[in-house]
């Protein structure tokens, strides 16, 4: 039991690194750890993909892990990372193992110290997206690969194959461990003479794994759009300009000892990943293993690092922590292998001189030569735990009290919505909440639903296009990182009634009273294929009134014609949102299209009986539009069949599919 000792108390720091403050650093929710919180919440459901095609497409492995602990935890930020917790943990374990396996206790001792306590793992293991379960997995590959090649039982290679393929379920940053695999195994066969069948066996058994998501990715055209997206330096290459692959791979290689991720939403931008010591021994272990590149532990390493990079080094944005990811767990092996080095040095016998004493030269000389042999290891040992404290105490002020106080990390994890969330529970009451959002269909509202405990009557808008008046008082939260829109404001509501404020004294969100009376349009008249002009309200398909609108009378070619729409909803609208968009035509005097904008501000989820909005549906013109008389369409669509929605009189009677309001004259003249 002694021996597991050391590694029980580095899972424990790691534990207690990993755990504190889970749910406040990072400081909210990012959109992505929204996606895949929602995306486990649907297997929970009964939902059971093999691929995930929200959010650009993801990997199953880390989804349905996540749904475990949102299951167990709870529908918030706990269950959302405490995925990324475990995996973080296991990565940690599995790397020990691989390398007590591969080397020897002390250097996987020193390498799982590290890992314990770096930025860059412990930043991973607390986030919740699919990266996190790839150190984990390549982790366990390795181990598994090891301890099958000392045993050289077959089922062990088959054990290794099955996880080589299990780790092609996590995310596309570990698509690079098979061609590690593949090469392992071409250059080991070389080496020795001789075809290396078990590690064919692995490759094998790792193809049949994977088969059935890489058909269900083959056969998806919404599949991987993402690495479409991210794969700019490649087609550059591919047309011959190879400057940005170099950039950016040379800009990967440096991660480690000069600037790492740029990217505030996973580091401190351009802090590395190892400080000055602990990058010098990680180069020196390089070089170490360099110098014995045949040994098969060694060639694996080595070829494991820089393709494990080459995510990176192939997109956007290098160095990225995420897409470099694969190559987490062996990047700590290099610096633990300098200090093993070291200590062995250290270990070595040496002779202190005695004490001079007075006399003569011979007596003088003779005192010399007689020394006191003594052990420089404990040195040694005190000044590694030394390093691993002060490389972890960099860190971990890093994590905790540089990087979450950030404006741009807390924008980018919302830490207003956040703010908001706590907020929003504290007032008495059930007066409706309306909030403002750059995705207020469903990126926003899913990421406040992991943040509240309770079930208040919420609803979301469009903070650049609508303002929503409830049909009872109630309030609006404008938050820092999505404010209304300044006109609207200005135009629309009071001063607001509550500030709040993050430590540093910036503003997190803003709150306005919202009060049933709605400023009244200008006009209120609108004509219908099949009736004279109508006065409004006018009907809707039974769900929605039109109230009236403020619209341009005069615009130049190129400029917006401005129109402010007024419409109250008629009849509550269940909580699933409706593929329902408003739409905004220009018509020439033939009647047809010359310009025209689609948008609904105010998703029909929070449509209630009585609700009111003002939805500002400017209208862009083209450059080179001819000038003339122009006329307003209006009207409402289903984005699922087209279909649009009828018009009814006050009789009730159908009039139609539109309305038709004022004439914008497009002139080149300045408006009066």
């Amino acid at each position: 039991m002694r021996r597991w000792l050391p590694l029980l108390l580095i899972l424990f720091i790691a534990a207690v690194v990993r755990l504190v403050a889970l749910p406040g650093v990072p400081p909210g929710l990012q959109h992505d750890e929204v996606f895949h919180g929602h995306d486990a919440v649907t297997v929970l459901l009964g939902q059971r993909p093999l691929y995930f095609t929200s959010n650009a497409g993801n990997e199953p492995l880390f989804i349905y892990l996540m749904s475990l602990t949102v299951g167990l935890f709870g529908h918030n930020e706990w269950g959302i990372r405490l995925a990324a917790v475990i995996c973080g943990l296991l990565a940690l374990l599995f790397t020990y193992l691989w390398l007590r396996r591969a080397y020897h206790d002390r250097t996987a001792l020193i390498a799982a110290a590290l890992l314990a306590v770096n930025f860059w793992p412990l930043f991973l293991s607390r986030v919740g997206l699919r990266a996190a379960s790839v150190p984990l997995m390549t982790a366990l590959t390795a181990w598994l690969l090891f301890e099958a090649w000392q045993r050289q039982q077959r089922r062990w290679f088959v054990f290794t194959g099955i996880a080589l393929g299990l780790t092609l379920y996590t995310y596309p940053a570990a698509r690079t461990l098979p061609i590690v695999f593949f090469l392992f195994w071409i250059l080991t066969a070389i080496t020795s003479r001789k075809i290396n069948r078990p590690v064919l066996i692995t490759l094998v058994t790792a193809c049949l794994v994977f088969a059935p998501l890489g058909y269900t990715i083959a056969t998806l055209p919404e599949a991987d759009v993402r690495l479409q997206q991210l794969g700019g330096p490649v087609q550059e290459a591919l047309q011959g300009n190879f400057e940005p692959v170099l950039r950016y791979t040379f800009a990967t290689l440096g991660m480690f000892n000069l600037a790492g991720d740029p990217i505030a939403r996973y580091n401190v931008p351009g802090r590395p990943v190892f400080d000055v010591i602990t990058g010098l021994l990680f180069l020196l272990g390089v070089g170490l293993a360099l110098r014995q590149w045949r040994e098969p532990r060694n060639l694996f390493a080595l070829l494991w690092l820089p393709i494990g990079l080459l995510p990176s080094m192939l997109s956007d944005s290098a160095p990225s922590f995420l897409r470099a990811s694969a190559s987490l767990p062996v990047t700590f092996l290099f610096p633990a292998l300098a200090v093993d080095w070291l200590l062995t040095y250290f270990a070595r016998p040496a002779w202190r001189a005695a004490p001079l004493k007075a006399g003569t030269r011979r007596e003088r000389s003779a005192a010399q030569s007689k020394g006191v042999r003594h052990d420089r290891q404990p040195i040694g040992y005190a000044l590694v735990i030394s390093l691993i404290i002060f490389s972890g105490g960099l860190a971990i002020s890093d994590y905790f009290f540089v990087w979450p106080q950030r404006a741009d990390v807390r924008e980018v994890y919302r830490s207003d919505l956040a703010a908001a969330a706590q907020w929003v529970e504290q007032p008495p009451g059930d007066q409706p909440i309306v909030v403002a959002g750059t995705n207020p269909r469903d990126l926003d509202p899913f990421l406040f639903d992991f943040q509240l405990t309770g079930q208040p009557d919420l609803k979301w808008l469009d903070r650049a296009f609508a303002i929503v008046y409830p049909a009872r008082p109630g309030k609006l939260i404008s938050p820092a990182y999505s404010p209304i829109d300044p006109q609207l404001r200005d135009r629309f509501l009071a001063q607001p009634s509550f500030i709040a404020r993050f430590e540093d004294g910036s503003i997190a969100f803003e709150v306005y009273d919202l009060a049933p009376q709605v400023p009244s349009p200008a006009h209120t008249l609108a004509a219908a294929d099949q009736a004279d002009q109508l006065t409004t309200p006018i009907d809707l398909n039974h769900s929605l009134e039109f109230l009236g609108y403020a619209a341009s009378s005069s615009v130049r070619p190129g400029e917006m014609v401005t129109l402010t729409l007024y419409w109250r909803v008629k009849q509550d609208v269940d909580a699933q949102q409706l593929p329902l968009s408003l739409f905004v035509h220009l018509l020439d005097e033939r009647g047809e299209f010359a310009a025209g904008r689609d948008l609904l501000a105010f998703p029909t989820a929070g449509w209630r009986n009585g609700d009111v909005w003002l939805q500002q549906n400017d209208v862009p013109l083209p450059a080179d539009l001819k000038e003339g008389k122009y006329r307003l369409e209006i009207g409402a669509y289903s984005q699922a069949d087209g279909a649009r929605w009828r018009v009814y009189d006050a009789q009730g009677q159908d009039v139609g599919d539109r309305l038709l309001l004022s004439e914008v004259e497009v002139t080149e003249s300045p408006a009066p």
